[in-house]
């Protein structure tokens, strides 16, 4: 699956922080290894309807976006993190506190370059969308 993420992002994550991250079109959800949102840029902010100083400090599988709490996405997070690096490409649905969302996720975990697990999102379809 292509990624709609720029290589020169993913080569070079040491400098990604949250201004950075505001610079991009897709949505970029930055997490410790925790699963605290230490990043949510102002797309996801659009892409989900949730405001950034809602979800910065919080555990993003029990207080954010517990339908994440899957073996399909947090599965994902925990087996990246055990292996010490993560690059997947998958699609998800977000069913919680706002109209379902169908995204293109890219997981990226290299500890080395940035110590946070980032949650690439591209909205790939509305669902339920208002055609009227």
């Amino acid at each position: 699956m292509k990624s709609f993420v720029p290589t020169d992002l993913l080569d070079h994550l040491e400098a990604l922080d949250a201004d950075r991250a505001d610079t991009y079109s897709f949505g970029i959800i930055g997490l410790d290894t925790q699963s605290i949102v230490r990043i949510f840029n102002k797309a996801e902010e659009r892409l989900s309807g949730l405001a950034a100083a809602e979800v910065l400090g919080h555990a993003f599988f029990d207080e954010v976006a517990p339908c994440t709490a899957s073996r399909l996405f947090r599965g994902r997070y925990l087996a990246g993190l055990a292996r010490g690096s993560l690059d997947e490409h998958f699609f998800y649905t977000f069913t919680y506190r706002i109209r379902p969302v169908s995204v293109h996720i890219h997981m990226f975990y290299r500890p080395e370059q940035n110590p946070l697990v980032f949650i690439f999102l591209d909205r790939v379809i509305p669902l339920f969308e208002d055609l009227g």
